[in-house]
């Protein structure tokens, strides 16, 4: 279960200021450790309080390509005096301000000027942040900031915003995720306020007066409560001018209503088994403890955090793999979910096999006799420090991250730690202490458990009970006889389980490379059978590397077939593969592999000293996957729930599938799921031991290594695979389907069982061209704010409701999609249709000339950005080098951007939105909505109107 929330009263060691008049008090700053990244090295912080209580992290960045902010503020859900009412708040803020009363202002001014802007409620906290180019962003603080002095609250859009949560919550009501939240909450502790239907709905916050909503505000939305981090190119003067200037006039009211101290869960969930019957076909166990307070809130200890560490990994010896030796679980995840400062929940989750779902106590006994195994035995001192050393150099090696997931992410870390000592007790473990992590192993008790089982009830024998109130979510809650509780109380200890070894891909050196300055990459092997580029950092200066390597093989056709057997293939070398996998995840080397219809990706990224070690693995595992009957089995059975989920996602996730299939010919689920049933044993088996034999590899190796290495790597990888080449004229090719302009616009229509409904549009707008491409891209940072104001503000058809443009195989396309518990598909296309049609009549409008010179100086910023991080910086050099096959593409992009005119731009852009393209392929799910939401026309008779009706005389 993963959960995300917290608060934090702060006690702060401040630094006086020698200066008279001044609004704010410098926080000494207490966190000694520094980050050692080079082009990190200029970066600067400051920590401030103002008069009114805000606290703010200040952090200078001369070199960020963008610059963002992040709010936190220390009330959420569970501050409701109204089911949902903070998190209608949340939305209602973004609904115009007396300073910039225009309730799209604020949304339009972020996404011209190249940013992001998102906001979300938290059991105690509610978040808003934003990034933006940096030269917009004082103005953007200026709006932000206007959230929290003065917002309208107008009744107009209290009512159309009430359709928006309800869409939310709609969205929501059949994902089991959600469900079993819900589940936890309904069963849970009924004095704590974590049991408050915490979304809300249009039944719920209907009820609100305006005047309630107001005094909620009010009384929660003060200063004293809140924590700011800015983060941008100006200069720490410059930014504490702009946050003094703009966050003081925020009120503070210090008598804010505290959160009742009590505990989350109940004694009726401890010691009971929670059965519930999802949605899709999942088979999962899950078993939960709240953390005592004393363990949740000291985080230079992180207990519960270092328990996490040690259960997830995937070696011999540990609990995972004796689990999976027994065909228990396919998969396994120990994890610490925050709520709040004091509250954290403890969570195993297993996600068991079709024999683990008939083992569900064995599986139990072997976690408490991996429990037992760490209570009763003396805990090495390799074990903590490795845990330490790899937050430390996560910490001092950080790269430079996206502006907006920093801010979003500090902001709320903000809440949990004193502003003096942030961000050391929250990113590094910094106390080892034996005696205090077996005291926290002794409260996971069994009785103290609260375990759930979701799978279908036929096969588990356990019918369900109850209703959830708000989901509606079947579940039988069973108190587990004494007898058992007992038995896992005092567990056998399996020999099989143990504490793992040292890790051996923990670096003992973290030393950069001196390489010669390069923006190019080099070509250092190329031949019938493989093209492998090679480039060195000279920019982010961290001990990493990134590979990403591609191979295409004649077994891989694009046909349904082939796409199940490189899913199978997958998992099982991922299983071969496990115990290095694994120890290379907690040493901060990733992998991740990527199916795609005409080739396998192999993404492997992390600390460089050990990287070419794991790639050689990787490649040798590649000559050498192998699948017994028995795992064929459950791979087969996880595949093929994989496949039939697919029907039960939201409806617009179910047209996007369609989508792809019929303008991509990519294999649908319900295709795959067919060909699954038609694949044997042999047939993995012939394809894992043709797969290598014949490929064609793209590869570039970037970051912190020598170009001598890079060959070096690159000659022993070729000796590995010893494929014969798979030549270029030889290979399958990625097709696109070009709707006909003399024909259409074109429909397809599908049903579903979920609920809700969905439209999504496709309008084809023409081969690339540097110049199309550029009209596109202006048209489409239009369109995406003027659909989302139109269908989601205004006319409240939907929560998710986007646009997007793209470029695919050289072509052209503009994508427009709602997903919608109120409207039926075909009204949401004819919605679709008259927004096209009054954009185009309008567009001199809708983009002025003003706003045109705007979007493309916004645009030419955001292509002229060095990317955030290495591996970014990796997938786009991939990109030139192996899709454009050319370097210079990205500067041509902005050539063409330049270049293009304000006229040729009208007359190019209505003739894409307008009548006048016909190439329009819209797909069309429709689900189940609900009978006082489903207004719709009924085809019927003249016999039957008047059937149903009543003639009357009118006098």
């Amino acid at each position: 279960m993963k959960y995300f929330l917290s608060f934090i009263c702060l006690s702060i060691p401040l630094c006086a200021v020698d200066q008279s008049a001044l609004s704010y008090t410098i926080i000494q700053d207490q966190c000694r450790l520094p980050i050692l990244t080079p082009s990190l090295a200029e970066r600067e912080t400051e920590k401030i309080i103002l008069e009114n209580g805000l606290e703010i992290l200040l952090i200078s960045d001369k070199e960020t390509p963008q610059s963002s902010a992040g709010i936190c503020v220390g009330a959420g859900s569970w501050n409701d005096d109204h089911p949902g009412i903070a998190h209608f708040l949340e939305h209602m803020l973004f609904m115009g301000t007396e300073a910039y009363p225009d309730e799209s202002e604020y949304m339009q001014f972020i996404k011209d000027h190249g940013g992001k802007v998102n906001a979300y409620t938290a059991p105690d906290r509610t978040v808003y942040m934003f990034s933006i180019h940096n030269d917009a962003y004082a103005q953007a603080v200026d709006r932000l900031s206007h959230f929290f002095i003065d917002p309208l609250f107008s009744t107009s859009c209290i009512q159309r915003e009430l359709n928006a949560v309800d869409n939310e919550h709609a969205k929501n009501i059949e994902n089991d995720g959600w469900r079993q939240y819900m589940i936890l909450k309904e069963t849970g502790n009924p004095s704590h306020p974590n049991c408050k239907f915490s979304t809300g709905n249009k039944d719920t916050l209907c009820k609100i007066p305006q005047s309630d909503l107001k005094n909620w505000y009010a009384n929660h939305y003060n200063a004293n409560c809140m924590h700011l981090v800015m983060i941008s190119s100006l200069s720490i003067a410059e930014m504490r001018d702009l946050a003094v200037t703009k966050f003081s006039p925020i009120t503070n009211a210090p008598h804010q209503k505290k959160i009742p101290q009590s505990f989350l869960l109940s004694d009726q969930q401890k010691g009971s088994m929670i059965f519930i019957k999802p949605v899709k076909d999942l088979k999962t166990l899950s078993l939960c403890w709240e953390v005592p307070s004393a363990f949740a809130t000291n985080l230079e200890e992180k207990a519960p955090e270092f328990i996490a560490y040690i259960l997830n990994k995937e070696v011999k010896g540990s609990l995972f793999a004796k689990l999976k030796k027994e065909n228990i679980v396919e998969n396994f995840h120990v994890s610490c979910d925050r709520f709040s400062k004091d509250s954290l929940l403890f969570c195993i989750d297993v996600s068991l096999t079709d024999s683990g779902l008939l083992q569900i106590d064995s599986a139990i006994s072997y976690i408490f006799s991996a429990l037992e195994r760490l209570k009763t035995e003396k805990l090495p001192d390799y074990l903590f420090q490795e845990f330490k050393t790899m937050a430390m150099i996560d910490y001092q090696y950080q790269s430079r991250k996206d502006a907006f997931e920093m801010a979003s992410e500090t902001a709320s870390n903000m809440l949990y730690e004193d502003l003096s000592s942030y961000p050391i007790k929250t990113k590094i473990p910094t106390v080892f202490a034996p005696q205090r992590i077996y005291s926290f192993l002794n409260t996971l008790k069994p009785s103290e458990c609260v375990y759930f089982v979701i799978a279908d009830p036929n096969k588990i024998g356990v019918i369900p009970d109850r209703k959830e109130k708000w989901m509606q979510a079947e579940y039988a809650m069973i108190p587990i006889d004494q007898k058992r509780l007992q038995t896992w109380q005092k567990p056998e200890i399996s020999k099989e389980i143990n504490l793992p070894g040292q890790n051996p891909y923990i670096p003992n050196q973290l030393t950069l490379q001196n390489t010669p300055l390069q923006e190019i990459p080099t070509l250092i092997h190329q031949d019938e059978g493989s093209e492998v580029y090679f480039l060195a950092d000279n920019y982010y200066c961290i001990p990493e590397t990134v590979f990403i390597f591609q191979l295409k093989s004649p077994l891989l056709d694009q046909t349904p077939k082939a796409q199940v057997l490189a899913d199978l293939w997958s998992y099982a070398l991922q299983d071969l593969l496990a115990d290095d996998l694994s120890f290379a995840k907690d040493a901060g080397i990733q992998i991740e592999l990527k199916l795609k219809p005409l080739e396998v990706i192999f993404y492997i990224q992390g600390l460089s000293e050990k990287t070419p070690l794991l790639t050689k693995k990787v490649f040798q595992a590649c000559k050498q996957v192998v699948c017994s009957q028995e795992k064929f089995q459950i791979y087969v059975s996880t595949l093929a729930a994989n496949y039939e989920n697919s029907s039960k996602e939201l409806p617009l996730c179910q047209a996007a599938e369609q989508m792809s299939g019929v303008v991509f010919d990519q294999p649908t689920s319900q295709q795959k799921l067919l060909a699954l049933q038609k694949t044997s044993l042999k047939d993995v088996c012939d394809f894992s031991e043709k797969f290598s034999q014949c490929l064609y590899v793209q590869a570039l190796l970037y970051g912190n290594l020598s170009q001598e290495l890079a060959t070096e790597l690159c000659r022993e990888i070729q000796t590995i695979l010893a494929a014969k080449p798979y030549p270029l004229q030889s290979q399958t090719k990625a097709k696109v389907l070009l709707l006909s302009d003399l024909h259409g616009p074109y429909k397809l229509i599908f049903e579903t069982n979920r609920q809700g409904a969905a439209a999504l549009l496709l309008l084809q707008e023409g081969p690339f061209s540097f110049e199309s491409r550029a009209i596109q891209q202006i048209l489409g940072e239009a369109l995406q704010s003027a659909f989302f104001e139109t269908l989601r503000t205004k006319q409240q058809t939907a929560y998710i409701a986007k646009a997007w443009d793209d470029e695919k195989e050289k072509q052209l396309m503009q994508y427009f999609a709602v997903q919608s518990s109120t409207h039926t598909p075909s009204d949401l296309l004819a919605r679709f249709e008259l927004f096209l049609e009054d954009f185009a009549k309008n567009l001199p409008v809708e983009i002025s000339l003003e706003r045109f010179e705007k979007i493309r100086t916004s645009l030419i910023t955001s292509l002229a950005m060095r990317s955030e991080n290495m591996f970014n910086k990796a997938l786009e050099t991939t990109k030139l080098a192996f899709y454009y096959q050319d370097f210079a593409w990205i500067n041509k992009q902005i050539d063409g951007l330049k270049a293009l005119s304000y006229n040729n731009f009208c007359i190019a852009a209505e003739k894409l939105i307008s009548r006048k393209n016909s190439r329009r392929l819209a797909i069309l799910v429709e689900g189940v909505i609900a009978d006082d939401k489903n207004f719709r026309y009924e085809l019927s008779s003249k016999e039957d109107v008047q059937a149903l009706g009543q003639l009357t005389s009118v006098n």
